[in-house]
C-alpha cells in the first residue's frame, strides 16, 4: 500500500512533525534527522544539546497538544530537491537525506527512490 494514502500513516506522520516542532521550540538549535511513522506509532531522531528528561517529555506532550489545538492545516506537497534544501537549510541531517534521495538511494523506509523524477515528497 502507498504509505501516503493510508490514514493511520498520515496521522502518525503528522504527529511526528508536531513533535519535532515542539522539541525544536524547546531546543532552538536542535537538529532533526528522520521521523517516520512506524507500525506502532512514530518517532523522530534528534540531535539535541542534552538528553531529554521525563519532565521534558511531559512538556513536549503538553506543547504538542497546544499545537494540535491551533488547528493548522496539514498539506502534503511534492517539491524539487532544491526547494527541499531551502526548506531544511539549517538541518544538516535532512540535507544529507535529501542528497541521498536525489541520487536514487534508500528513503527512511529502506525503499529505493527514483532519481529520474528529481522531486521529493515532503510535508508543507
Amino acid at each position: 500500500m502507498e504509505h501516503a494514502e493510508d490514514k493511520l500513516y498520515r496521522i502518525r506522520h503528522s504527529a511526528a512533525h508536531v513533535m519535532a516542532q515542539a522539541v525544536l521550540e524547546m531546543f532552538p538549535g536542535g537538529k532533526v534527522a528522520i521521523g517516520p511513522p512506524i507500525e506502532d506509532g512514530f518517532y523522530y531522531d534528534f540531535d539535541l544539546p542534552r538528553s531529554l528528561t521525563l519532565d521534558d517529555l511531559a512538556q513536549i506532550e503538553q506543547r504538542m497538544r497546544a499545537i494540535i489545538r491551533e488547528d493548522h492545516p496539514f498539506v502534503r506537497r511534492v517539491v524539487s530537491a532544491q526547494e527541499a534544501r531551502q526548506l531544511f537549510a539549517d538541518q544538516p541531517y535532512k540535507l544529507e537525506l535529501i542528497d541521498g534521495l536525489e541520487q536514487g538511494g534508500l528513503d527512511e523506509y529502506g525503499e529505493r527512490t527514483s532519481e529520474e523524477s528529481g522531486h521529493l515528497d515532503v510535508p508543507a
